[in-house]
Formats: C-alpha cells, sequence, structure tokens
C-alpha cells in the first residue's frame, strides 16, 4: 500500500465526511501536485455515500471535477448479477467465518437491506475494481470513527484484518483524524481497536 496515497485519499474522505470543504479542496490540490491517481481519488468519493450519504461524494466528486476535469473512464455497465455475484464474494472475503450468522441477522431484521448491502454495498461499490480493497476499508474505518458507529467498526476492523491490512497501517490510518482535528473520532477508535484487542 502506498503510503502517501493512502493518507491524501483518507484526508480528502475525512474532510467530506465532516463537511470541510475548504479542507477537502486543499487535499484534493495537493493530491493532484502528487500526482494521485485520478481514478483514485474518483474510486474512494464514490465510495463514501454507503457511510456519509450521497450529499458528501456529490460535493466531492464536483470539488474533483474542478480540480482533476472529467473522469477518463466510462461508466461501469449495470449488471444485477454481477453485482450479487462479487458482492456475496468478497462480503465472505472480508466476514469470513461469520459470514453466514451475519447475513441470517440482517435477513431476519430487514431482508430488503440484506439484499441492497450485498447488491449495492459490496456489489456494485465496494467491489469496483478500480481502487483496492484495503484501500476501501481503512476509508469505511474513518468514517465510521467519525460517526463512532462502534458495533460497525468493529465489523470492518475485523474484516480489514481479515484482507491483510496490518493493524499498524490501522492505526496510522486512525492517527490522521487526530491530525484533521477530528480528536473526538481518534480517541473513540484507539478504545474500540483496544476493546477488541481483548476479545
Amino acid at each position: 500500500m502506498i503510503e502517501q496515497n493512502r493518507n491524501l485519499l483518507l484526508r480528502i474522505v475525512i474532510a467530506l465526511a465532516s463537511n470541510n470543504m475548504e479542507r477537502v479542496n486543499v487535499h484534493l490540490q495537493k493530491a493532484h501536485e502528487c500526482n494521485i491517481p485520478h481514478e483514485e481519488i474518483y474510486e474512494a468519493i464514490l465510495q463514501i455515500h454507503l457511510f456519509a450519504g450521497y450529499p458528501a461524494s456529490i460535493e466531492g466528486l464536483n470539488a474533483l471535477y474542478s480540480i482533476y476535469g472529467p473522469i477518463d473512464k466510462s461508466r461501469e455497465e449495470f449488471n444485477l448479477e454481477l453485482f450479487e455475484q462479487r458482492g456475496t464474494q468478497l462480503c465472505k472475503e472480508i466476514y469470513t467465518s461469520v459470514f453466514d450468522k451475519m447475513m441470517s441477522k440482517m435477513t431476519n431484521i430487514s431482508p430488503d437491506l440484506a439484499r441492497w448491502m450485498i447488491l449495492d454495498g459490496y456489489g456494485k461499490t465496494l467491489a469496483r475494481p478500480s481502487l483496492d480493497i484495503t484501500y476501501r476499508e481503512l476509508i469505511n474505518l474513518v468514517i465510521l470513527a467519525l460517526g463512532q458507529w462502534k458495533h460497525q467498526f468493529i465489523s470492518h476492523l475485523r474484516g480489514s484484518l481479515n484482507i491483510g491490512v496490518s493493524m499498524e497501517e490501522i492505526l496510522d490510518s486512525m492517527n490522521i483524524l487526530r491530525e484533521e482535528g477530528t480528536l473526538s473520532s481518534y480517541e473513540f477508535a484507539c478504545n474500540v481497536i483496544e476493546e477488541y484487542k481483548t476479545l
């Protein structure tokens, strides 16, 4: 994982999820100067609608367009069969042995949301090939820390480790929350990670 790319992507999405457009533009300009690939930033911003909402993605993509210009790639074909297949596969890679239990619980709570999670969350969004899943999971973690969603944070913490992200990389990524001025989110993340280590 290229540390500079990772850190700039995280700074951009933290600023977006915090609705700090001044910081978003600063980080996007820095990313452009550092030749961070347009497509990686596009994918990171596109993804955050899952945890930070459509407004964050829309504002972020607008800011990205103003600095980088239009994305040089045709849109992905909408293919439900593909989304279900690759979404299920990715979700199993992330949740491993607890996948069946998690899906059973989600289906009991809401069969609609359970299917949307596979199709929209994992299949249509997180399994897109243009950004490595390790980047994507760290993005999910910082946004969940901003919202202090403990159970979801733990799920994606476990998932990050399952797909090969090291605890050192996770802690380095959480440190960016502190550097970006979101101290309470940083403290939340550190506390939950310490709690997780004792489970």
